[in-house]
This record gives C-alpha cells, structure tokens and sequence, in this order.
C-alpha cells in the first residue's frame, strides 16, 4: 500500500508540473539556444543555416545583439533562418543571437562567426592563344576560387615550344617563339594557398608562321567583298620621331588583292603628299580571327614621293622640347626608301560575320620608325557625291602646329552647314599649344565637286577667323557615307604660323538643338599632351557622366592617368548648357578646365554624340558616346562579343601602337590576338573584364580603367605612359 500511494503522489506531482507554470525552474523546460557553431559559406552560393533552441515556450523570435553588420548579401530573418548569398569573402562576428519564446522568455547564444571563403579553387582558362613565330608572346592562367594567392605547375605535356620560358609559379608562359608547330597538350595545376588544388582540361599552345609581315592569305580574304571599299585614317610619328598623319582607301577584290587605292601623307618631316598606289603589287590578307595585313606598293619609292624639300623642322616640342628629341634619335636609323607600307587592321561587325569598322596600325616598324593608329571604317559607294551629304556637321580635328622653336599641340572643333558642297555657317573652338580661343564663329568653305568614285576621295577647305587672323584649313576628305567622313589636312605643316598638322572626322548633326539635348548616360574619352616641368608625357582621361534635361550632370567620375600620375575622381554638381544653333555644349563642374563638345546627331556610327576640345594645358581632344537613356545596369554578361581594339595615337612618340581583336565571353574572360609596334605591352592574350552597372570596370585583373556603353570600350592604364585602348564592335550605318 505504501509503494502503491508513493508512486500515486509523484504522478500527481508531474501532472500538475505539466498543467501549470509553475514548475518552470525544471532544467529540462529552461529556455536555451542549441546552436553552437554556424557553418562556412561560399561566395556566390546561397547561404544555408539555421539557428535552433529547446525550452521555454515555442514558438521562437530571433534577433541579432551583437557583432556589427552580417556577411555582405546574408541577412537573419526572424525565424533564425539565414537568407542571401555571399558577396565577400573573410570571416565575420563574432556574433551573439537572441532567441525570444512565446512567454518573452530570453536566452542568448554563444559568440557565434561565419567565414566566407571562395569555395574550391577553379581554373578559368579553357585555351592557350596562338604564338607566332619570332613575335613576344605573353599569357597569364586564370584562376578563380580558393583562397588566394595562386601557385601554378605543369602537370604534364613536356616542354613548351623553343623560345618559351617554363611555366612561372605565378602561371605565366612568356618568350619569343622560334619554331611552328602544336604542342602539348599541357595540363597545368592551380594550388591556393590552403593547398587546395584544380586541374584544367588539357590545352595546346600553337605557334604559326609570321604572315602579316608578307600578307600572305589567313584564309577568311573572301570575308571581305569586293563592292565594299575600306578608308582609314592614322596619326602617330615616322622615323624622326616629327608627326605624321596617313589617310587613305582601298577595295579588295575577295581574295587578297587590290582593284582601287589611293593614300594622302602629311608630316612634319616631308610634308603633304598624294600618293599613288601600284596595284599589282599591293594586297591584303584577311584571317578567321579578324585581324588582317594590308601592303600598300607606291609608284615610286616613299622618300621620293613625299620629298625631302620640306624637311627641316627639329623633332623637338615647343613648350615641352626634348621629348620629341629622344624618340627621333632611337628612330632616326629606321627610316627608309622602301616602296610599300604595311599595316595590320582589326574588323568587327555587328553580327560578327558583316566586317563593318575596327581598328587599325602602320606595323611595318617593329623596332623603330614610323608609328601610327588608328581606324578603319567601311565605305558606301552610292554615298560618293556631293548630293549624298548631309546638310549639317560636327567635326573634331587635332594634330600639331609648327613655331620657331619646333611644335605644339593644336586641336579644333566645331560645326558647319553644307549646301551641295558650299559650307557655312561655320562654329568652332580652338586649342592651340594649351591657349583656348573661346568660340569662334563666321566660318565658311567649299568641299569641291570633283570626288572620286571609286575611293570617295574629294578636297576641300575651310576658314575660321581667328583674333589672330584667319586661319585656313585646306584637305583632302574621304567619304565614308552620307553621314561620316575623314578630314586630312593637305597644308605644309613645317612652317612657322602656316595651317597645322590637322585630321580627323566629322559627322551629321542636327539643324537645331535643345536647351536639354544633352539628356542622359554618356561616356567620356580624351587624350592630350602633358609638358609642364619636369612632367611630360601624354594624358589620357576616360570616364562616365549622367546628364539631364534641365541642364545638370548630377553624378560623374573621370579617371585619369596623367603622364603616369593615376586618379579617380567623382563629381556630383556639374552643368551643361547648349547654344541652339551650333550644338555647343559648354560643361562646368568637371575638373577645374572643363571641355567643350560639339555635338552630333543621336544615330550617327560608333556612337559618337559629340566632338570634345579641351580648354586644358593639355590641349586634350576627344569624344562623348552616348551610353544609355535609362540609368544603366550592366553586368559582364553585356560585353560579348569580338572586338577590334587599337591604341589611339601616341601623342608624345615614345610608346608605339598596339593592336588586336578581343573576343569576350558571358563570363566576362576575353581571348586576344595581338600586334604591337615600338615599347607598348600588349594587354595579356587571356583575361578578365569587371564592369559596374555604370559601364565603368576594370580589365586585366584591374590594371586598366574602363567604361563601356555594350558595343564601345575605353580603357586607360593605371600606371606609366598612358595611351587610350579602344575597343569597338561597330554596327550598320543609318
């Protein structure tokens, strides 16, 4: 009975413990968080976790007490789950919660972190760029993932070709190849420093004979029809380090060689020249990978056609003597008598099979001489008269002034109206030797009658009045359609107050322009010449700017690399204002000597809305492209596609020219084959791009700057000598 009554009791006892709050000092029914730990998470991937307790009274309400901000992208929701995915790596917290039960009962946990790591490392490179032989070769492996730094070894595949070094630690493959051929295939293997490891796919490395050097076929001549003529224009320096600028016209006949050519030559050294063009030995080359050869043979050796009768200007600047000086000296050896010029051109079109537009350079001097880039733009013969024009344009030029003491940087741009070849009506800005004029007005001119009709090439002439006095433009043109053409000076540059050494574009513009024409995203590109103290060397600027229809630039960023000096700079209360009937802009709020710009008509080719002269020392020069109407959004997925890229000129003659075609993928890895002339490094043939949603971003692993709209890139390095890198995809003329 007595057993029977104490078991009776203590069954009572917990009945009542269970049905009344009473019996809550129970350690089994205390409120306490479980959680003890929080796993690690991978960047990109979404966050999985939880936080749990026992006790109290369910349900639970979570909160965060302490520890500073969560894992960028990860949030805690209330029910202790973890929501997002990481978008930086490091390790966060510690961190201490607070489960809340439903009688407001409270417990906390212990300090609590999460580490984000880049998950496995992964190697990012799926194919080795082509070598040619007896051309520096260059390629970086890519790797993501891990935990930085990276340590690269060949895991199999034997030597690499004749004239590369081993692989590096740091996964470069470098040298000069001598020898064709296709080796491997190699197997490289990325370590991080946690000693995780990836293996790639295996790759080859093939290693092709130089062909652009003779223009011997690539294989893809037929790409190019012979109903399509191309007209190119190039600035840069010859073989005494004086300017010089080349424009000319070619047609192919679809299997590498030439039917219709003609080349304009104006510089310092020798002055204006027409030259002709032997046909029958001058060709082209066109390969799969878009880059192209073309050799021009001229009628009679160069040095005879363009004469020496007006040599006899020193290759010294003015306001900054000397720079000129030391390039010519190295260069001076390289000039020649030869008969041909070769250049390597790049083409993209806007399908990727229609070669529209692209880059171009002289690559005849690898080691010395004559240096220039530039474009290439398709030509329209139908558009090959003076009634297939426009009836108003902008138009940008720049190049170099002669005085006593040698040269100096000249820039102009402006508008005109054209009636059948009359023009008037004239606006422009001038910058010469960094001295800004204001806005000039009362210019006329004539673009004569006499057009050829297989290379669209015409000459006219174009005054501006000046407080100096006239200054009269004469030059040869070439018709690239309706809406576009090149200007090329034909002036004797050499002497002391003549006409500059001028080139450039114009294009359609509208008759009229609103007070807010400026309305929306843009990018921004300028280059000029740095010659203050000690200081000399090029400026390049780049950058993005959003405008509105009330006249202000609410947010804008330049990057600048100014004679190897870098900076980034954001502007936040800038303002335009548009003179009507010019299409004038005048910009304040961006950089203490803000640019003027002229501008185009919104569909115009390469997306050129305006023609900027600086008001600079600099004497920049440059254009605006429109970017977006709508804020941008862009991500690398934007960018595919293949691209011709170029430096643009070499304003202090010291650097050379680069050249490739650049194929970008979704994931924003790039793939490029390249040509350089004189000291300037390729971009690596194997890459990244990063972009913001503004269109700006870094490429080569964040070495070099850049904005884009999609279709258009331009990019500056960070450090040394600067040269603007651009990249275009081109598309249809209107």
């Amino acid at each position: 009975m007595r057993g029977g009554y104490r078991c009776a009791f203590i069954l009572a006892v917990l009945f009542a413990c269970i049905q009344t709050t009473g019996c809550h000092s129970s350690a089994s029914t205390r409120l306490a968080v479980t959680t003890t730990s929080l796993p690690n998470g991978i960047i990109g991937t979404p966050y999985v976790a939880s936080l749990t307790a026992t006790g109290g009274t369910p349900g639970y309400t979570w909160s965060q007490t302490s520890g500073g901000t969560m894992p960028g992208g990860v949030s805690l929701g209330s029910s202790g789950i973890f929501n997002g995915t990481p978008n930086a790596t490091g390790t966060f917290g510690p961190y201490v919660f607070e489960a809340t039960d439903s009688a407001a009962a409270t417990a906390s946990s212990r300090s609590l972190s999460i580490t984000i790591t880049n998950g496995a490392p992964a190697v990012a490179t799926s194919a080795l760029p082509q070598g040619i032989v007896n051309s520096a070769y260059s390629v970086t492996l890519a790797a993501s993932g891990g935990t930085p730094p990276y340590t690269w070894t060949e895991t199999s595949g034997a030597v690499l070709p004749p004239g590369l070094a081993n692989l590096t630690s740091a996964g470069v493959i470098a040298g000069t190849p001598t020898t064709a051929g296709i080796y491997g295939p190699y197997v490289f293997t990325v370590t991080d420093s946690t000693h995780a490891t990836a293996i790639p796919a295996k790759l080859t490395l093939t290693i092709s004979s130089p062909v652009v050097a003779s223009c011997t076929p690539l294989g893809n001549e037929a790409a190019l029809t012979p109903a399509t003529p191309y007209a190119f224009l190039v600035k840069g320096t010859d073989g005494s380090g004086n300017p010089i600028d080349i424009a000319g016209s070619f047609t192919p006949n679809g299997s590498g060689g030439i039917t219709n050519a003609t080349v304009d030559y104006n510089g310092f050294t020798n002055g204006p020249e027409q030259l002709q063009v032997n046909l029958a030995a001058s060709s082209y080359a066109f390969g799969s990978s878009t880059l192209g050869c073309l050799s021009l043979t001229f009628s009679g050796p160069i040095a005879d056609a363009v004469s020496a009768k007006h040599a006899g200007v020193t290759p010294d600047f003015a306001h900054g003597a000397g720079v000129r000086a030391k390039n010519g000296k190295a260069r001076a050896a390289a000039a020649s008598a030869a008969s041909s010029v070769q250049f390597t051109f790049s083409l993209s079109g806007f399908d990727g099979t229609l070669y529209h537009t692209g880059r171009i350079i002289e690559s005849d001097n690898t080691g010395g001489g004559t240096n220039a880039s530039g474009f290439i733009h398709a030509q329209v013969p139908s558009a090959f008269s003076l009634t297939s024009l426009q009836p108003n344009y902008a138009f940008g030029v720049d190049g170099w002034a002669a005085e006593s003491a040698g040269y100096f940087r000249a820039v102009i741009a402006g508008t005109f109206t054209n009636s059948s070849g009359a023009l008037s009506a004239g606006y422009a800005d001038l910058n010469a030797g960094g001295t800004p004029s204001g806005e000039l007005t009362g210019g006329k001119g004539t673009l004569n009658s006499a057009i050829d009709a297989t290379t669209g090439r015409g000459t006219g002439t174009f005054t501006i009045p000046t407080s100096g006095g006239n200054l009269t433009f004469d030059f040869a043109f070439y018709i690239l359609n309706g809406s576009d053409f090149i200007l090329l000076s034909t002036d004797p540059p050499i002497t002391a107050g003549s006409a500059p050494l001028l080139s450039g574009r114009a294009l359609a513009s509208s008759r009229r322009y609103a007070a807010g024409a400026l309305n929306g995203y843009y990018l921004l590109a300028s280059q000029g010449l740095e010659v203050s103290g000690s200081n000399i060397g090029n400026l390049a600027e780049i950058g993005t700017l959003k405008a509105t229809s009330a006249g202000a630039i609410p947010t804008a960023i330049l990057y600048v690399n100014d004679a190897g000096t870098y900076s980034n700079t954001p502007y936040s209360n800038g303002s335009y204002a548009v003179e009507a009937a010019s299409g004038r802009v005048s910009l304040a709020g961006l950089t203490a000597t803000p640019p003027v710009v002229y501008l185009t008509a919104a569909s115009t080719d390469d997306e050129i809305a305006g023609f900027l002269v600086g008001s600079d020392s600099e004497a920049s020069s440059g254009v605006v492209v429109s970017q977006s109407t709508s804020a941008p959004a862009y991500v690398p997925s934007d960018i595919p596609g293949n691209y011709a890229a170029s430096t643009q000129e070499d304003m202090d003659g010291l650097n050379g020219a680069s050249l490739g075609a650049f194929s970008f993928t979704v994931t924003g890895q790039y793939i490029a084959t390249q040509k350089t002339t004189g000291p300037v490094p390729n971009l690596p043939s194997l890459g990244m791009i990063a972009t913001s949603s503004d269109g700006s971003g870094r490429l080569n692993g964040g070495n070099f700057p850049l904005v884009t709209n999609g279709a258009v890139i331009f990019a500056i390095p960070d450090s040394g000598d600067p040269l603007i890198y651009a990249f275009t995809v081109g598309k249809l003329s209107n």
